[in-house]
């Protein structure tokens, strides 16, 4: 009897210890939480830490993560290649991108309706940057090929890959081509993306699916039911929500294994859907926004206020979507020039830097995110000054 007592001791203790040692195996083999951060487009204009230098403890504490993402919504201009900022609209320094990776960005969209403001020779300055800065980007290239090829962006908790591309208002000339470099553009044609276009971009998501453990794809949109400033100029309800078409297409990016989509186009928040467990920001609006006087279609107080996302996946796992909301300071130190667009003066470098909006300001931005969200099913929690998405199970 008592040889089988302690039979039955050692068979129950060596049970408990398989059965510790296995939940302990498992414990150690759940992926690491990575932390993605989403920012508004970065109309970046000069070199922030020089012109506003108080600014840049704010911005640094706003774009923590292991993955820091936005569009540089602008082109580098060289002096130094005899380049003058007569020669183009939306031009800057190349502190300036320097600045972003300063600021703790570490993937870059370069694809937008500026990336050709000072043509060739701008694509070729920015691509010169951001491969000197090792800053992981896609969007734009010395051919159409290179344009489309994911970016990718290695961290020690898993490789990060990121398709780019514009539609709408990209110039004549702008796009990429087999022997030009240029933008990755989607064409749209009668509210429907061009098949040759859909065909690319789909096919470097698949790429991109099997090359990195997740997928981000980035789309600067100006393609809307009406003209882009005919919706702006006219404050159309339109410049607040995305077009069936880009619902339909972002849908299809999904299917082809895209994690996260993100946007900018108009300088305004659009609503964020969860389709089949991956988040679409459908419009992030701006993070950094310094754009001339002159060239701002409409000027209203919700140009100055956007949001920045922080998405955590484990693994594939969805775990959460927080958001904090943030303004830009309109006025900017001098004086304003109103009527030329070239202008870099003191005015347009101190502007458009963001802080973290608080108390009613800071209701309000949520509460609006969480009305343009809702026709898509997504349900938002406010927090205080944050909000988080309600995940449903699954995700």
């Amino acid at each position: 009897m008592g040889i089988s007592c302690q039979r039955g001791r050692l068979l129950l203790a060596a049970t408990c210890l398989v059965m510790v040692s296995g939940t302990g195996g498992a414990l150690r083999a759940q992926p690491p939480v990575l932390s993605i951060t989403l920012t508004g487009q970065s109309m970046i204009r000069s070199d922030i830490r020089a012109h506003a230098p108080s600014a840049v403890p704010i911005i640094t504490s706003l774009v923590k993560g292991d993955v820091v993402f936005t569009n540089f919504e602008s082109t580098v201009l060289d002096e130094r290649k005899g380049q003058s900022p007569k020669d183009g609209r939306f031009l800057s320094p190349p502190q300036a991108i320097e600045a972003l990776k300063t600021f703790g960005f570490n993937l870059v969209s370069l694809s937008n309706n500026h990336s050709f403001d000072l043509k060739l020779p701008g694509i070729q300055n920015t691509l010169e940057q951001v491969n000197r800065l090792n800053l992981a980007h896609a969007g734009i290239g010395n051919t159409l090929a290179e344009a489309v090829t994911p970016g990718y962006l290695r961290t020690p908790k898993g490789t990060v890959a990121l398709v780019a591309m514009a539609s709408g208002l990209v110039p004549e000339g702008g796009s990429a081509t087999a022997t030009r470099a240029g933008v990755n553009e989607l064409r749209v044609e009668a509210n429907k993306p061009n098949e040759e276009d859909a065909q690319r971009i789909l096919q470097s998501i698949r790429v991109a699916r099997r090359q990195a453990d997740l997928v981000i794809v980035y789309e600067h949109n100006h393609v809307f039911d009406k003209p882009f400033r005919t919706i702006m100029l006219e404050e159309l309800p339109e410049r607040l929500a995305p077009p069936d078409w880009l619902k339909k297409w972002t849908h299809a990016e999904v299917d082809q294994g895209a994690d996260i989509i993100v946007m900018h186009g108009a300088p305004l928040l659009h609503g964020v859907e969860i389709y089949r467990g991956r988040p679409i920001f459908f419009d992030l609006g701006n993070f950094i926004f310094q754009a001339p006087p002159a060239d701002i279609l409409l000027d209203e107080p919700i140009n100055w206020e956007s949001v920045v996302a922080y998405v955590e996946y484990q693994g594939k796992n969805l775990k959460s979507i927080k958001f904090r909301p943030i303004a830009q300071n309109k006025i900017g130190q001098g004086q304003a020039d109103t009527q030329d667009e070239h202008t870099n003066n003191l005015f347009l470098q101190t502007r458009g830097l963001p802080t973290p909006a608080t108390g009613e300001q800071a209701h309000y931005i949520l509460a609006r995110l969480a009305d343009l969200s809702r026709p898509f099913g997504t349900v938002l929690e406010v927090k205080g000054d944050m909000a988080e998405i309600k995940l449903k199970g699954g995700n």
